[in-house]
């Protein structure tokens, strides 16, 4: 028994992530930063949103698209003396199995792609009316003005030609015109852009947006852009960040099995795509040592030959009893499951607080002091709805940075890719 209990503490310290450990990392990750900001090719790509700080005082009606993944959705906010009024909505897939079209495939071009979406904006606009669009598109670009950013690559097994390599608010714009649509696209950004700018609004020293969903990204507020001297979101695709990662084995296995291997770790070690999986492979290596599921009823192969979301890892925290009904398992493994669990969320929590930590360093420039107020902006399914993590986020915030921590808060900010959108346009035309 007690070899068995050390095997399994073993494997739950590999996900410890320790104060010292997490500052270092931050520190790395400041480095890191400062070195791209500076001109030098990092896994960091600092790309530079062309957006600044909204005054509050923007005023207006404003077309929004956001396309997510293979969902579509345009939205119609009216802007008035900082609040938002949502005026019209419409939501459409662009895989459609009951009306036989996908728009997603490589046998579909750009004019058949922007034209669905400029015939879904028109059917929100009034007779007579003409309207500045914002366009959330969360896809790798290369973004060299507000409202010029040019696809990298698609992602998401989305293959539809003619768009790569090209300016994606021109395409929308030239489909917009060939269907007589009177909306002119003015600011194209991500989602965690959208997400900072909506936080701006409600939060006077809000200058750090963060994704924690199935993927993960963070932006914030560079005081003083290379490229302009001045105010400047810039969004960091921290999901590719890999310096000084504390990368188990498990990490290297998924890392390994993954599409692309040797990109994008630190999504990897703290999204939802990833956490079932990670889970998986470290529950794998405690059985292949006897450690776990030992007794003849257990049905391991119902726990090892499914797909494990994020979901899934938190109702094995919530219920281990039904962990245990469902696998035929003890209510011990049911529970070493749970703890499991538990770690590699922390740790999770833990590496996306210190890339934030890393951001604060470079904005105060004071080693690991934070004097300044600060508000973080996060959006998305882990930090919403897993269990703890809110409290978990501010204890790492604690451990690292003790009582400098209480100038930190951290808010939930709901609809960065539809408002964020509106206000992006809104500034973009009142700048």
């Amino acid at each position: 028994m007690g070899f068995k209990s050390e095997i399994i503490q073993d494997v739950i310290n590999d996900f410890e992530v320790e104060r010292e450990n997490m500052l270092r990392i931050a520190n790395l990750f400041k480095e890191t930063m400062e070195k791209s900001l500076n001109g030098e090719k990092t896994c960091l790509k600092m790309i530079p949103s062309f957006i600044g700080k909204p005054t509050g005082k923007e005023q207006g009606t404003f077309m929004a698209i956001d396309m997510g993944g293979t969902n579509f959705r345009c939205t119609k906010f009216k802007i008035s003396n900082g609040s938002f009024e949502k005026v019209a909505e419409i939501k459409h897939k662009l895989i459609n199995k009951e009306e036989n079209y996908d728009l997603t495939k490589s046998d579909i071009d750009e004019k058949q792609l922007f034209g669905f979406m400029a015939e879904s904006i028109g059917k929100l606009l009034e007779p007579e009316e003409a309207l500045y669009l914002g366009n959330t598109f969360s896809f790798p670009c290369r973004q060299e003005g507000i409202n010029d950013a040019y696809l990298i690559q698609w992602t998401k097994e989305i293959t539809t030609s003619g768009v790569e390599g090209n300016n994606v608010n021109k395409l929308l714009e030239q489909a917009l015109q060939a269907k007589n649509v009177n909306v002119k696209p003015v600011a194209i950004l991500n989602d965690t852009v959208g997400t900072l700018l909506v936080a701006m609004y409600g939060y006077q020293t809000a200058d750090i947006g963060s994704i924690m969903g199935t993927g993960h990204n963070t932006c914030y507020l560079e005081n003083n852009h290379p490229l302009n001297g001045k105010k400047m979101i810039v969004n960091t695709e921290s999901a590719s960040y890999n310096v000084g990662l504390p990368v188990t084995k498990y990490d290297e296995i998924i890392d390994k099995n993954s599409q692309v291997p040797g990109t994008q770790l630190l999504e990897k070690m703290v999204s939802g795509y990833y956490m079932g999986s990670i889970l998986k492979e470290a529950c794998l290596d405690l059985y292949k040592n006897k450690a776990i599921f030992t007794s003849e009823a257990v049905n391991a192969d119902a726990f090892f030959n499914q797909s494990i979301n994020a979901l899934m890892v938190e109702n094995f925290i919530l219920y281990p009893s039904k962990t245990q009904e469902q696998y035929n398992c003890t209510l011990e493994d049911a529970e070493v499951i749970k703890k499991l669990s538990e770690a590699i969320l922390k740790r999770a929590v833990r590496l996306v607080a210190v890339s934030h930590m890393g951001i604060l360093f470079h904005q105060e420039n004071n080693g690991t002091s934070v004097k300044n107020k600060h508000v973080i902006a996060i959006d998305g399914t882990i930090y919403e709805k897993m269990p703890n993590v809110p409290n978990l986020m501010e204890e790492a915030f604690k451990e690292a940075l003790g009582e400098d921590a209480s100038n930190i808060e951290i808010k939930l900010v709901k609809d960065g890719s539809g408002l964020g959108a509106a206000i992006a346009a809104a500034f973009a035309v009142t700048q």
